[in-house]
């Protein structure tokens, strides 16, 4: 028999033990046999049926209570061993209905947990990506300066070797603010602002950008834009995003090399195209280009930290859009940054 029915049980004994004690009461009255010695009977025997009902009823429930509290514990230690509790969720038990909130509130706590461990090795590895860029220029410019230091070189190599020196300072200084942009964004410190604007302005400095690079290896850069396409976008974090696109495009773009910028509006989205010319992406790697510090190993000759896309990503993804990327080695690669058209 099952713990409510049982507890039913009890109740209705009570009640019939009440309802024969009145009973008695109303023949004794009605037939006029009620004497002192009878109804010091009836009292005892009243008082004698309470407590009997009153007894047993403590003891149901107690029974009840030490099993209900058993199950639970049973429950909460089946969680904290990794198990899974076990719950027959079709009986309508104040048990089973503790059991499946419980099994709840563990699942949200493991979850809790599993992205605390996924932040924690995210963390990790970001510290171990910041140590390996920074270690490079910062061996180069120790050893650079313990040569000038300690060796007495003629004019032409010293100031060869301050040219390195300075070259390494600036790589090293490109790598901080990349740092700090990447890590403002990720951690939410920098809010993109959205205002309706005019694309064509944004563009504009982001070629302009590009330029000098671009015309130092003979590169064609076509922008084909009009004016009057407005959107609704931060303009500075678009132009970060345009930029570092095109800046990649110019890096690994042979000399004499095309680059074009084509827009395209339509209903939704407003699709800006940067294609290039370039040594184009293997298959293999088209998804990993996104990552935090990734470079193919056939461009670690060139200048760059593997942030530049990953941070153009970012930036579009936190407006609304998207980036979709075609490439075919030797043949060049297709950058789309798809924008919203309205606010979202």
């Amino acid at each position: 028999m099952s713990k409510k029915r049982s507890g039913e049980t009890v109740c209705y004994w009570s009640v019939f033990a009440l309802i024969m004690a009145a009973f008695l009461c109303t023949v004794f009255l009605r037939a006029k046999v009620w004497s002192v010695e009878r109804i010091q009977v009836s009292c005892v025997g009243f008082a004698l049926a309470m407590a009997v009902m009153v007894f047993l009823g403590y003891r149901m429930h107690r029974r009840i209570y030490l099993e209900l509290t058993g199950r639970i514990c049973s429950c909460v230690d089946d969680l904290i061993a990794g198990k899974e509790p076990q719950i027959n969720r079709e009986e309508e038990r104040i048990s089973s209905k503790i059991a499946a909130k419980l099994e709840t509130l563990a699942e949200i706590t493991r979850h809790t947990v599993e992205e605390s461990n996924g932040k924690k090795t995210e963390v990790q590895q970001i510290i171990s990506d910041i140590s390996h860029q920074l270690k490079t220029p910062i061996a180069n410019i120790l050893m650079y300066t313990d040569t000038i230091r300690d060796c007495e070189l003629p004019r032409e190599e010293e100031v060869k070797f301050l040219e390195v020196l300075h070259q390494q300072v600036r790589k090293l200084e490109f790598l901080v603010q990349a740092l700090i942009k990447m890590s403002r964004l990720e951690s939410n410190l920098i809010v993109l602002k959205k205002s309706e604007g005019d694309l064509y302005h944004t563009l504009a400095r982001a070629v302009a950008a590009v330029t000098l690079s671009a015309q130092e290896k003979n590169l064609t850069v076509k922008a084909e834009c009009r004016e009057g396409i407005r959107l609704w976008y931060d303009p500075k974090w678009t132009e970060e995003a345009v930029f570092n696109v095109l800046d990649n495009a110019v890096k690994y773009t042979p000399e004499g090399g095309t680059i074009t910028i084509s827009v395209c509006q339509w209903q939704i989205y407003t699709k800006i195209s940067i294609r290039d010319t370039g040594i184009g992406i293997d298959p293999e790697h088209r998804n990993d280009i996104f990552k935090r510090f990734y470079r193919e190993n056939k461009v670690h000759e060139a200048k760059g930290i593997g942030v530049g896309l990953y941070l153009a990503r970012k930036i579009i993804s936190l407006q609304g859009g998207y980036v979709s990327v075609r490439s075919k080695p030797g043949e060049g690669t297709e950058f789309s940054l798809y924008l919203p058209n309205d606010q979202r």
